[in-house]
């Protein structure tokens, strides 16, 4: 008659049992946590979406900058065409500067509706829920806020203090609120790509708010109309387009590769 191991089954000691080690099933565990995060990552489509809305506006900042006939240009520090403030168009000659505020007025906000009405979808997918409402909810205050100063500016003439005239004279004061808005979502889905991408895009849009970014290509010899021509507006304009775009398309593939290799798993 044989003895028993102390401890085990059958004679089977208890570290021969199949049963894993601690350290091995906390390391599965933060594997799993990472594919759980990998797959919720969604944000290639906010990126594209405001890019593909930005280079959509480009035609009203070329018509925005072309004066009209017999006119002249007057900045006095609020954007007025016609006693109508210009919301989100900065100040622009252009008598499209008034649609090109309330371009940005509808494309911000059904943008960020678009953008919740994908996470919601992309959860019911995969599963898996981004907390996306602190991100849609930044651009919606945002905008809010971008729509009603210059508006009460016109019946409180101490709220102009409170414009920030040199990010909001280009017409460009939107680019800043989807950076705003990056930031939100960067931590929302805690991932350091978009975070970068925040970041860049952030520099490219106080950029394009604080400098004439086409004296870089007059130096490169574009000069279209010797500078006085309305297309020079457009690098200013397509730079932080295409940030987004370029981000938005490499996340898109990235995010694409990682759901594959998960169903493969």
């Amino acid at each position: 008659m044989s003895a028993e191991v102390p401890g085990g089954q059958g004679g089977i000691p208890r570290e021969s049992a199949g049963s894993p080690e601690p350290g091995e099933v906390l390391r599965e565990l933060a594997a799993v946590r990472r594919r759980a995060r990998s797959a919720r990552h969604a944000y290639w489509f906010p990126l594209v979406l405001f890019g593909l809305l930005t280079c959509a506006a480009a035609p009203l900042y070329v018509s925005a900058a072309t004066p009209p006939a017999g006119a002249s240009a007057t900045i006095t520090g609020t954007a007025v065409l016609g006693g109508t403030p210009t919301v989100l168009g900065g100040m622009p000659t252009g008598g499209s500067g008034f649609y090109l505020g309330w371009y940005w007025l509808v494309a911000l906000v059904g943008g960020y509706l678009l953008t919740l009405f994908w996470y919601r979808r992309h959860a019911r997918r995969i599963g898996v829920q981004t907390p996306a409402r602190g991100y849609i909810a930044t651009g919606v205050v945002l905008t809010a806020l971008a729509l009603l100063l210059p508006l009460l500016s016109q019946l409180v003439p101490f709220l102009r203090w409170l414009w920030p005239g040199d990010l909001w004279i280009r017409g460009t004061f939107a680019f800043l609120i989807i950076a705003a808005g990056l930031w939100i979502l960067a931590r929302a889905e805690r991932s350091v790509a978009l975070a970068i991408t925040a970041a860049v895009y952030t520099g490219a849009a106080v950029l394009v708010s604080l400098y004439n970014v086409e004296n870089l290509l007059f130096r490169l010899g574009w000069n279209p109309g010797n500078g006085d021509s309305p297309l020079t507006v457009l690098p200013g304009v397509l730079l932080p387009a295409v940030v987004l775009l370029i981000a938005g398309l490499a996340a898109f593939v990235v995010q694409r590769k990682i759901r594959r290799a998960g169903d493969t798993a």
